[in-house]
């Protein structure tokens, strides 16, 4: 039987259920809450015939696996019964667990499990996540109104009895969907055959998993380390563990080494420093060295936990030039809370992290360089492989993310045979693009040939006058990354968009083809995908922005596109990058004037990105079954800048962590809401690969026959690409631009 976790979150405050009668008298279910009631099941509907109820997890009056409490997996450990007496025709099982004293406040049950018309043949259900049999539903429990098996989560150390219960009835029950627990048991009176209960125990940990980790060491490959309390203290945190050596000296341009041990009891309670990078604002405000490979941890887990919990390895964007993991943004508090384990890590950039130069190809022994950052990506998805278990982590369920250049970086990782293995599942915020488009040149998913990479590299040493790569390795990282944060004004994109210098390489060894060679041959890693754009990216902006773009005089960044809101520029630049195509793209995109040419000139943006996106979904999904999901994120994050800024580039990342504390912005509820939402959504593709569970809005899975994408944000509902004689052209469009 297949299993499988709901983790589908609803309000569990609801109105009062029904009333019901038991054994002559009035018993009440728990008030508001649809996942208690006052007595246990058995007590409400007693039989004299008895069923023998037995678990392959534990013996009656033993103690349940933590594998089946929300302290671990969260997976159901398991029932078999004994055959229901002559004219059984279904069976219902319900887990509850006892609260308080009888007679006391808070007396009664949680409600674990309610399954309800299994099938009179079925006498088990099998270990692991539950997934309904052929016919049966799921009633309520704690996780909401119809929702699957809802491990132990004791608030304290007592052990609490959890009785799994089943029941053999004369007859199938017609209901279905949000069933109340007191609906259930008033359907099932005159119909009771027997009755079988099985009793486990289960407590809460002795500590909580933050207040745990700064005194119980946790070992890791190079020694013991402590970490400490997040906000919540059921969280631990460990921050500034090394993955690998120091990048410097004779280590600088070469993949990472392994990491260095260390005596006695390491406290990993502050972040690593970031990676040098020119300006420092990416870098938070933080030291910088090149003595920077750290990751940070983030679990709800007990230190050494033997539990097995999802791992999440997030990647930070910044143009390949800045960024740290320790971004406020990407604080994994919000997603460790939900079950999940999240680790947030530095990786090499700019000169430091992709300088190409034939003598670095030659001495690498692959004839390869330049994707020194990509190289730390897969150092530290091999740490996590070897080490995470140690933080209750399952190596074999990891799922990589990151936004701009981190979705830059987990396409690659995608497509690298070094990554083999290392993950299931991929999450790119911002931007899987069709290879034929040409946003794709200078976006943060941009790369390099090997010897264009090497070109570029040589001219840009060529300013220091050293004579061996002994002496460019000696110079101080403060001189190298000077004047390193520039563009490659070689790439032509059709519009004054130009991609980072420093920045990915086709080198044949970490990543061995393009995108398109990628897909043509279906050699990328078969892991699940989830992919998506901003609705004010790209080109795009809110309009409320148009005025104060008409006025402005300061000149856009360097490699930047320039967003067209005037009339003349909208002409201008549909005839410099559609070229022949230009007048057809003016007729389905028209305007007359300045304020009509903003509104087009957003539309266009937008549609091409969807579009763009859908079809990088039909090369991707050629070799690979695995599930895809994508995505438009639609809601600005509130506050003064709002209205010039909307759903910028970016803004979905603290409601998918649901980090919305760590910022300053004045949050309201709707923002709460919709962080709930992403978080839940983010939880379950790390633990299952499909955002979906009940209580979430549907989110349809990727299909190359049916145009359209998930809007995530101010709704959440699915919608078109675009209209089809829109999406006809921009299809037409990518036909006749080369393939990168």
């Amino acid at each position: 039987m297949t299993m499988r976790l709901t983790t589908g979150r609803r309000a569990l405050l609801t109105t009062c259920l029904l009333a019901i009668t038991v054994s002559g008298a009035l018993a009440q279910p728990m008030p508001g809450s649809v996942g208690h009631d006052r007595q246990l099941l058995v007590n409400a509907l007693p039989a004299s015939t008895k069923l023998t109820v037995t678990s392959p997890g534990f013996g009656e009056g033993g103690d349940l696996p933590l594998s089946a409490t929300q302290y671990g997996e969260n997976l159901f450990p398991g029932l078999n019964w004994s055959k229901g007496p002559a004219g059984t025709r279904s069976y219902i099982v319900v887990m509850q667990g006892t609260r308080g004293q009888e007679g006391s406040a808070d007396a009664g049950t949680s409600i674990h499990l309610t399954l309800y018309n299994i099938a009179a043949d079925t006498l088990s259900l099998a270990p692991g996540h539950l997934t309904a049999p052929r016919g049966a539903g799921f009633g309520p429990n704690v996780h909401g109104p119809v929702a699957g098996y809802a491990g132990p989560h004791p608030h304290d150390t007592r052990r609490h009895a959890y009785h799994f219960q089943v029941v053999a009835l004369d007859t199938v029950l017609p209901l279905s969907g949000e069933v109340t627990f007191a609906a259930l048991q008033d359907a099932m009176r005159g119909h009771v055959l027997a009755i079988g209960d099985l009793v486990g125990y289960a407590a809460g940990p002795s500590q909580k998993a933050g207040v745990a980790a700064s005194n119980i060491p946790v070992a890791v490959e190079t020694g013991r380390l402590t970490g400490t309390a997040g906000r919540n203290p059921e969280i631990a945190v460990y921050r500034g563990i090394p993955y690998a050596a120091p990048p410097v000296g004779d280590l600088r341009w070469r993949a990472p080494a392994a990491p260095l041990a260390w005596e006695g009891v390491r406290k990993a309670d502050s972040f690593g420093p970031a990676c040098p990078q020119p300006g420092g604002e990416m870098a938070g405000g933080l030291p910088q060295s090149e003595d920077c490979l750290t990751l940070n941890i983030w679990t709800g887990a007990q230190p050494g936990s033997k539990q097995k919990r999802p791992v999440y390895v997030w990647i930070y964007g910044g143009g390949f030039i800045g960024g740290t993991g320790a971004n406020p943004e990407f604080d994994g508090e919000g997603l460790a809370a939900k079950g999940v384990v999240v680790v947030t890590f530095n990786y090499r950039v700019g000169v430091l992290g992709f300088l190409a130069t034939p003598e670095l190809s030659q001495e690498s022994g692959h004839n390869a360089s330049g994707n020194y950052g990509l190289l730390d990506d897969i150092a530290a998805l091999q740490w996590v492989k070897r080490n995470i278990a140690a933080f209750g982590g399952d190596p074999e369920q990891v799922t990589i993310g990151g936004q701009s250049a981190g979705a830059g970086s987990v396409g690659f990782l995608s497509m690298s045979p070094l990554a083999t293995d290392l993950f299931r599942a991929s999450i790119g915020q911002s931007h899987a693009r069709y290879p034929r488009d040409t946003e794709l040149r200078y976006l943060s998913v941009s790369w390099r040939t090997k010897d264009a990479a090497e070109r570029a590299g040589t001219a840009y040493i060529a300013k220091y006058s050293v004579k061996s790569l002994a002496e460019l390795r000696q110079l101080p990282w403060q001189t190298l990354i000077e004047g390193s944060n520039t563009i490659d004004a070689s790439v032509e994109t059709g519009s004054d968009g130009k991609p980072p210098l420093f920045r990915p390489v086709i080198d044949g060894w970490v990543v061995p083809q393009s995108y398109w060679d990628t897909y043509q041959s279906g050699t990328q890693n078969k892991v699940k995908y989830v992919a998506g754009n901003n609705k004010d990216e790209t080109g795009a902006v809110p309009e409320t922005a148009v005025p104060a773009i008409r006025a402005s005089t300061t000149p856009p960044r360097p490699g930047m596109p320039q967003t067209s809101v005037t009339l003349a520029q909208y002409q201008t630049a549909a005839k410099r990058k559609f070229g022949p195509l230009a007048d057809e793209f003016l007729k389905l995109y028209p305007a007359t004037n300045d304020d009509e040419a903003a509104r087009q000139n957003n539309t266009a943006a937008r549609d091409n990105s969807r579009i763009s996106t859908w079809m990088w979904g039909t090369l991707w999904t050629k070799a690979n079954m695995a599930p895809v999901h994508t995505y438009f994120w639609t809601h600005a994050i509130p506050g003064p800048t709002q209205a010039t800024r909307g759903a910028y580039h970016g803004s979905e990342i603290p409601y998918v962590f649901n980090s919305l504390d760590k910022l300053d912005k004045p949050w309201t509820a709707e923002d709460r809401r919709i962080a709930d939402i992403m978080s839940s959504y983010w939880a379950n593709i790390i633990k299952k690969g499909d955002p979906n569970a009940p209580g979430l809005p549907e989110w349809p899975a990727y299909s190359a026959q049916v145009p359209q994408v998930m809007e995530l944000g101010d709704n959440f509902r699915p919608i078109p690409v675009a209209s089809p004689e829109r999406t006809d052209f921009w299809k037409r469009f990518y036909a006749s631009q080369p393939a990168w």
